[in-house]
């Protein structure tokens, strides 16, 4: 399309236009300051000049807790509702690359039926950013993980479809675009973190042990992480007979993370952070070789202790590359 550019005076009725698509959520600031994706009933409350949120947008693909299943003397029945059709608007590049990393791990064969089918609902609109201190994402700031993505250009947004999901998008709100002013060439720089050798946790870095003795184990960083995805499945069953089975988050730097029937197989700190090492920036079974760090600054923004695993390869913070 050739008019392409929405000024900022006109983003209410854009936002209001993407109504029609599903339900509008984007980033707001709760009354304790905390940003956060919640549903904009009130236009007026959206933030686009947020940081990050504290969870990820993850949230809406692989809720916290949720029912899988019923059972009632040997019969099952498949738990869950209808998911609606939302469209989530204001989504920075890195979180956008963190959906990206968690459709290859639960949209491969055999997919997730939970996750697929919030998923194929979930119309995602990006927004360019401007990093900051905690920020250690790729360049240039953009992702083709979206279906619509609107890039910050003077006075407007530059509109970008990338999917007919965002075609539509942009078609319905024609009315309100105008012609695209001229703007510089995309920035060719990377910030990205390159695939490091898993055997670097199990080097003699003296950082290994001053952070097993640092860590709190509380757990911040897998929480806020917008890659991270171990979960646990309980039961519970019910006086009536009737039980359910829930797949709820897990979290490795917990201790109970890896217990099993008698024994802990990652039962001290140190193992679980060399853990966490492995899967942020080596990847492991199919995805190995593949970082799973976005570069979003969550962890390093959450940590109570100042926590860094960057500086196992990185001690300057000038390692660059390109994220798998």
């Amino acid at each position: 399309m050739e008019n392409s550019y929405l000024e900022h005076t006109r983003l209410g009725e854009f936002l209001e236009t993407l109504r029609l698509f599903g339900e509008l959520h984007g980033p707001t600031v709760s009354s304790a300051g905390v940003a956060g994706f919640s549903a904009l009933d009130d236009i007026g409350r959206i933030e686009l000049d947020y940081g990050r949120t504290l969870i990820p947008p993850k949230k809406y693909l692989l809720h916290f807790r949720e029912e899988i299943l019923r059972f009632r003397e040997g019969s099952y029945l498949p738990g869950g509702s209808a998911e609606r059709s939302i469209v989530l608007f204001g989504v920075h590049p890195c979180d956008l690359d963190g959906i990206a990393y968690l459709d290859r791990v639960f949209l491969t064969e055999p997919p997730d039926p939970a996750y697929a089918s919030r998923r194929a609902k979930l119309i995602l609109v990006g927004i360019s950013c401007q990093p900051d201190d905690f920020c250690f994402c790729r360049e240039p700031q953009h992702s083709a993980t979206c279906d619509l993505f609107l890039d910050g250009w003077q006075d407007g947004y530059k509109l970008n479809a990338l999917t007919a999901q965002g075609e539509a998008l942009t078609e319905a709100a024609r009315k309100l675009l105008a012609q695209a002013p001229p703007s510089p060439a995309a920035p060719t720089g990377d910030r990205g973190i390159l695939p490091q050798d898993p055997q670097l946790r199990f080097s003699d870095n003296p950082l290994w042990d001053r952070f097993a003795k640092l860590c709190l184990a509380c757990g911040a960083c897998s929480v806020c992480c917008p890659t991270c995805y171990c979960f646990d499945v309980r039961e519970y069953p019910g006086l009536t007979g009737l039980g359910v089975r829930l797949r709820e988050w897990d979290n490795c730097l917990f201790k109970t993370h890896g217990e099993v029937a008698g024994a802990n197989f990652r039962a001290s700190r140190l193992e679980r952070l060399r853990y966490r090492f492995l899967h942020k920036y080596c990847g492991f079974t199919p995805l190995e070789g593949v970082v799973s760090c976005v570069g979003c600054g969550r962890c390093k923004a959450a940590c109570p202790v100042d926590i860094d695993l960057r500086e196992l390869f990185d001690p300057g913070g000038q390692n660059s590359g390109t994220v798998s």
